[in-house]
């Protein structure tokens, strides 16, 4: 029986706020079945003891690829790589040894899988170095390939250019029929010369790739970062994180022009900026937006790891619920996020997989479980 849907231990009770478009309406809902584990521990490493920004994809009947960074700061450290682990949804084990990516004196900062229309896997790293100011400079997008399913990966390779562009930073895909669509951000010193969020194609299964269209130019000439994407209709659905601290919603056709948009930051009372790492996904006709929110203006309040519900229609909030420090404790670091959903035979269970930090110290992967029937009422 396949355990799971893609969407992409203490037992605990707690409160989730449902909150409706309108600032006054905020109702506290009954509280949540949860199960909370930590999958790889910082403590004892040693010095490449803080590992971040998780990304996951199936790689079998309840097993997943896990990937995340391991080095010694959120930023700003050479010689952090890509880990790599396989991960049994059922017993919560690792089953297969680490593998570990990177370039002597890089920093190997966020990976993205890609999983193409043949089976074949691809994990893409925003690749950097830093300068003696300690800023980080995209190197341009390194990729490596696996034809095993994840058992053994080719080297780190250039992208490289493409129509004219270098790119640095990969967020999200989705396949169409035999086409593989991407969401991937240059920047202004990298070739092309400009900073962007550009859509692509490739119908080789990443052989070569194509520009579509640059959607910061598209919704309006606004600065977005990370950025992702579910098909919708005869287009997708697109979530954006501003640099104005605005988390929008919008919905395209399957060239990417706008057909509409929505701030979802200025009608919900429980958000004050953007969303960070943004995914969306899809359970039972209900659509989702997950990832790091800060709940109060100017990070007066620690952030938060939120999930939205939305009409697909109208692209407005329909529900918001906290799923993890709603006691607003001392997070420090945290809350990019990967879902999948998990069919246990007896209930279907929301995976959240994060990395947080608690009081200033090196972050965990950890996986969060939620009774996803919840989030449909």
């Amino acid at each position: 029986m396949n355990l799971w849907k893609s969407i992409g231990c203490s037992l605990t009770l707690l409160p989730l706020y449902s909150i409706a478009t309108e600032p006054s309406a905020i109702v506290p809902l009954t509280p949540q079945y949860r199960i909370e584990e930590t999958i790889v521990s910082y403590r004892g490493t040693g010095t490449m003891d803080y590992l971040g920004f998780p990304a996951i994809v199936p790689s079998g009947d309840h097993e997943i690829m896990l990937s995340y960074k391991r080095g010694t700061d959120h930023g700003w450290d050479p010689g952090a790589q890509l880990e790599i682990i396989r991960f049994d949804l059922q017993s919560g084990q690792l089953i297969q040894d680490p593998i570990q990516l990177g370039i002597a004196d890089r920093i190997m900062e966020m990976g993205e899988w890609v999983r193409f229309p043949d089976g074949t896997l691809g994990t893409y790293i925003d690749a950097q170095k830093t300068d003696n100011d300690r800023n980080a400079i995209r190197i341009g997008l390194r990729g490596a390939i696996s034809r095993d399913n994840g058992k053994s990966f080719g080297p780190l390779q250039r992208v490289g250019i493409i129509d004219g562009v270098e790119y640095g930073y990969l967020f999200n895909s989705a396949i169409v029929g035999k086409r593989l669509y991407a969401l991937i951000m240059t920047f202004e010193y990298l070739a092309g010369g400009r900073r962007s969020v550009d859509a692509l194609y490739t119908d080789d299964n990443g052989e070569s790739w194509h520009f579509i269209r640059n959607l910061s130019e598209e919704f309006g000439d606004i600065r977005i970062n990370e950025s992702s994407l579910i098909p919708y209709k005869n287009g997708f659905l697109v979530a954006t994180r501003g640099y104005d601290n605005i988390a929008r919603i919008h919905q395209v056709d399957m060239d990417f022009n706008l057909i509409q948009e929505v701030n979802i930051t200025e009608n919900n009372p429980s958000m004050s900026s953007y969303i960070g790492r943004p995914r969306l996904f899809t359970y039972d006709g209900a659509f989702f937006l997950i990832g790091r929110n800060w709940p109060a203006p100017n990070r007066e309040l620690p952030m938060e790891l939120a999930l939205i519900r939305f009409d697909p229609e109208t692209l407005t909030v329909e529900k918001h619920y906290v799923l993890d420090n709603e006691e607003q404790g001392d997070v420090t670091d945290g809350y990019y996020t990967c879902p999948i959903l998990v069919d246990t035979g007896e209930r279907k269970l929301l995976n959240v997989f994060t990395y947080k930090a608690l009081f200033g110290n090196s972050p965990d992967i950890v996986r969060l479980q939620f009774d996803s029937e919840e989030f449909l009422k």
